[in-house]
C-alpha cells in the first residue's frame, strides 16, 4: 500500500464515475443551519456532493419520457413525408396535377397532424408524470437530508404519488392541446386576427398557470399526506399568492427547455436533458416550493392534524411498525386463575374405590369422602367470588356426576 511521507496510508484517487456517484469526501458537509437558512446553499450542496444521484435520478425519469419522445419523432417524420407529397407548385408537365388551393391544403394538413400529435401525447405525458412523481419524491428526501436510496425511493415515490401525477399529467396534456389548437385553428379557417390574439393570450396564461400549479401540487403531494381538496386548494393559493415570484423561479427551472429553439444544437440539448435537464427542473422547483411551504405553510400546520401529516419515509415506517409491535408485547397477558380450572379426581380429597365385595362401612366411608369434597368446593367458591358462571356450571355437573355415582352405588347395595 502506498504511503505518504508521514507514514499514513495514501488515499486512492477517485475516477470520475466514483466522484459522480459518491461525491468528493474532502469537501466539508453542509451544516443543517446552512440548509435551513439558504436554498441556494442547498442547491450548491446537492450539485457538488450528490451530483451522481441527480444524474441517476434524471436517467430514471427519462425512461418514462420514452413514449413521448417516440411520438414526437414519429410525428415529425410523418409531417416531413406529408409535406413532400403535397403539390405546392403548379404542374410543369410531370408529377402532380395542378392544385389551386395547395397552400390552404398544406396548412390544413399541418394543423391536423399537430392536433393528432398532441392527442397522442396526452397519455404519454401522463406516463412521464409518473416519473416526475418519483423524481419529486427523491428530491424532497435530498432537500430534507433524509437517507436516500435512489432507485428504491424513486419507485416508492411513484407508488405513493401515482394518482395525483396521472391526474395532473392528463390536465397538463389537455392544456398543451388547447394551446397548440389556438395557434393554428384561426389561420386554417380564416377567422379574425383579433380573436386569434385573445385566444392565444388566454391559452398562454392557462399554460403558465397549469405549469406553476403542477409544480406546487406535485411537491406537496410528495411531502405531505393531504386530501385531494386540500392539495388543490393550497396549490391554487400558492399560485395566486406568489404569482410574479413563482413565474420567475419556474421560468428558471424550465430554462433549459428554451435551448431547443437554438438551431444546430439539437443533439447537445438532447444529451443535456438526458443526463441533467429534468433533474435541474425538479430541483429548482422543489427548492422554491419548499421555500414557500416554510414561509406560508409550516407555521399554520397543526401537527396533531392528519390533513397536513408529513409523508413518512421507509425508516419512519419501520420505526412505527416496531413501536406498534413493542406496544403489543408490553400489554399484560390476561390473568388466568389456576384455581378456576376444573378440579380433577386427583386433586384435594380422594375417593376410595369400592371393591367387588363391599359392605355398609364402605358406603359410609364413600359418603363421608363425598361430603369432604363438597366442603372443599364450597370453601374455594367463598374465597373466590369472581368465579365465572360457566365454571360453576361445570363444577355442578361434576358434583352431580359424583352424586349420581353414589346413588347408583347405593342402589346396587
Amino acid at each position: 500500500m502506498a504511503r505518504t511521507k508521514d507514514g499514513a496510508p495514501k488515499k486512492k484517487r477517485k475516477n470520475i464515475v466514483q466522484l459522480m456517484m459518491f461525491g468528493n469526501e474532502d469537501k466539508p458537509d453542509l451544516k443543517p443551519e446552512q440548509i435551513n437558512s439558504s436554498k441556494w446553499e442547498t442547491f450548491k450542496y446537492l450539485f457538488g456532493h450528490r451530483f451522481g444521484t441527480v444524474v441517476a435520478l434524471n436517467l430514471l425519469t427519462c425512461i418514462f419520457a420514452i413514449p413521448a419522445v417516440a411520438v414526437i419523432v414519429l410525428s415529425y417524420m410523418n409531417i416531413a413525408v406529408s409535406n413532400g407529397l403535397i403539390p405546392y407548385s403548379a404542374n410543369f408537365g410531370i408529377g402532380y396535377p395542378v392544385v389551386n388551393d395547395a397552400e390552404a391544403l398544406g396548412v390544413l394538413s399541418a394543423f391536423n397532424y399537430s392536433v393528432f400529435e398532441c392527442v397522442l401525447l396526452i397519455p404519454c405525458i401522463m406516463v412521464f408524470a409518473l416519473g416526475l412523481a418519483g423524481n419529486f419524491y427523491v428530491m424532497r428526501k435530498l432537500i430534507w437530508e433524509e437517507p436516500t436510496s435512489t432507485v428504491k425511493d424513486f419507485f416508492r415515490g411513484i407508488k405513493k404519488c401515482w394518482l395525483a401525477a396521472l391526474v395532473m399529467g392528463l390536465a397538463f396534456g389537455f392544456t398543451i392541446l388547447l394551446f397548440i389548437f389556438t395557434l393554428d385553428y384561426f389561420d386554417v379557417y380564416g377567422l379574425p386576427v383579433s380573436l386569434k390574439v385573445v385566444s392565444i393570450i388566454l391559452a398562454s396564461l392557462l399554460l403558465v398557470f397549469m405549469t406553476i400549479f403542477t409544480a406546487f401540487l406535485l411537491t406537496q403531494n410528495a411531502a405531505f399526506k393531504m386530501k385531494a381538496n386540500v392539495l388543490i386548494r393550497n396549490s391554487m393559493l400558492f399560485v395566486f399568492g406568489t404569482n410574479i415570484q413563482s413565474i420567475l423561479f419556474i421560468a428558471i427551472a424550465v430554462a433549459p427547455a428554451f435551448l431547443w429553439l437554438i438551431p444546430g444544437i439539437t443533439v447537445i440539448v438532447a444529451i443535456l436533458y438526458m443526463f441533467l435537464g429534468v433533474s435541474f427542473t425538479t430541483l429548482v422547483s422543489s427548492l422554491y416550493c419548499h421555500y414557500c411551504y416554510e414561509k406560508f405553510l409550516y407555521d399554520k400546520i397543526d401537527r396533531s392534524s392528519a390533513v397536513y401529516a408529513k409523508r413518512p419515509n421507509e425508516i419512519e415506517e419501520a420505526r412505527a411498525a416496531e413501536s406498534s409491535a413493542q406496544t403489543k408485547k408490553k400489554q399484560p397477558a390476561p390473568y388466568k386463575n389456576p384455581k378456576k380450572r376444573k378440579k380433577s379426581i386427583d386433586e384435594g380429597a380422594n375417593i376410595t374405590p369400592l371393591t367387588t365385595t363391599f359392605r355398609r362401612e364402605d358406603l359410609e366411608r364413600l359418603a363421608k369422602e363425598h361430603e369432604e369434597i363438597l366442603r372443599e368446593s364450597e370453601e374455594d367458591d367463598s374465597a373466590e367470588p369472581d368465579i365465572e358462571p360457566e365454571l360453576d356450571l361445570v363444577g355442578d355437573i361434576d358434583d352431580a356426576d359424583d352424586t349420581a355415582a353414589v346413588a347408583e352405588t347405593d342402589g346396587e347395595a
